[in-house]
């Protein structure tokens, strides 16, 4: 791309001021897309409007799900998203691995070495948990950023915000890059677009400055993610959930816990599972489309989560239904929605349960298909709800 990037006419992702008039082309014309306010409109490809009209509902229609949704369920979203999203960034970083394994790794429920793949993606994980957990205020800005890479503010040295960039980058060019990827005067065209538009151009801004060599592509593709809730599109933050206390992965010490915080629902990463190919965010014609397909892939994944979760939701009551008042059939039932994997002795420990207590109920609930064995093992085993 060349340096006059966001003054290319017609470019979707320039401000209104700068686009100069709409080139029409067969067989894609462009079509005006209305803006807020007297700014002029915008032109689009009639497959990119479409593309965007389709995936912005998609998200905004996610969103009203997980606020409508119990906080466990809303919790275990996040934390199965969170493993998913983290195991297809691995892959566009080119490390194959299986999500069921990192599933595993990350909770502390793996009974064999991870081979030196798996171990690559598990930072990944600890990466999109602690991005997650921020406020989008806290990320667009190179210091707010750059902090919490401190090791006194993630309180794990094995930690590292800058995961999957190359390893001769100095300290200085790191920042220096920062410094351009962040710049206040590209942000401020970014957000004269819509949301879903803004992230497609935040990312392929990330490349163009070559940040996915400095500070890691996973960074830019998470950045991206948060870019709607910057924008307004969904909830930055539930307040009825902030201060939940669902314990996260026994593999980290980690200062954030992974409660559902209000975004970001767009996973990106998840979308380009099977399309690897479409993902060339340094290439701006097509990317545009490659990056909204891509959303609402991940977007339909995140609904068939959220829809099962909650139909397990309605199964576990119905299995649990207290037949006391010292009955703890609601806390357990909320504690298996929230936890991506579960093994007795979480759960007794969560509870204040006894480890046999803890058996027999998880057997019980995996007799009674609730639960899904996923260790494979006679002892020790794990179970998932979804």
């Amino acid at each position: 791309m060349s340096e006059d990037w966001w003054d290319v006419p017609g470019n979707p992702y320039a401000p209104a001021q700068t686009r100069g008039p709409a080139v029409l082309e067969s067989p894609s014309p462009s079509i005006l897309a209305p803006q807020d306010g007297d700014a002029p409109s915008q032109p689009y490809t009639a497959a990119e409007l479409l593309a965007l009209e389709a995936t912005t509902a998609a998200l905004v229609r996610l969103d009203c799900g997980l606020a409508a949704s119990s906080r466990a369920v809303a919790a275990g979203w996040i934390n199965r998203m969170a493993i998913e999203e983290a195991a297809a960034s691995a892959r566009l970083n080119g490390i194959l691995i299986d999500t069921a394994d990192l599933r595993l790794l990350a909770w502390d429920s793996l009974d064999r070495a991870p081979d030196p793949d798996l171990a690559q993606a598990l930072p990944l994980y600890d990466l999109v948990r602690r991005i997650a957990a921020r406020h989008p205020q806290h990320l667009y800005t190179p210091r707010r950023l750059a902090a919490l890479n401190r090791t006194r503010l993630t309180r794990s040295t094995a930690f590292s915000l800058w995961n999957g960039a190359a390893d001769d980058v100095e300290a200085e060019e790191r920042w220096a890059v920062l410094q351009a990827a962040l710049g206040p005067d590209d942000l401020t065209r970014l957000r004269a677009a819509p949301a879903l538009t803004g992230a497609a151009g935040f990312l392929a801004h990330w490349h163009q400055v070559r940040a996915d060599r400095s500070a890691g592509a996973a960074l830019g593709r998470l950045l991206a993610a948060w870019w709607p809730a910057r924008q307004g599109l969904v909830v930055a933050r539930r307040h009825n959930l902030d201060g939940a206390t669902f314990e996260g992965s026994d593999t980290f010490v980690s200062p954030t816990h992974p409660a559902f915080a209000g975004g970001p629902v767009l996973m990106p990463s998840i979308g380009f599972l099977g399309h690897a190919q479409e993902y060339r965010p340094d290439r701006q014609e097509g990317w545009l489309l490659a990056f909204l397909n891509a959303a609402t892939r991940s977007l339909a994944r995140g609904e068939v989560l959220l829809r099962r979760l909650r139909l397990a939701e309605v199964r576990l009551a119905e299995a649990l239904r207290p037949k006391r008042s010292t009955s703890r059939g609601p806390q357990v039932a909320a504690f298996l929605l929230a936890q991506p994997v579960v093994t007795s002795g979480r759960l007794a420990h969560a509870l204040d349960m006894s480890g046999t207590a803890a058996r027999t109920l998880l057997d019980g609930l995996h007799s009674d298909r609730l639960v899904l064995e996923i260790s494979g093992r006679d002892a020790y085993r794990a179970y998932m709800v979804e």
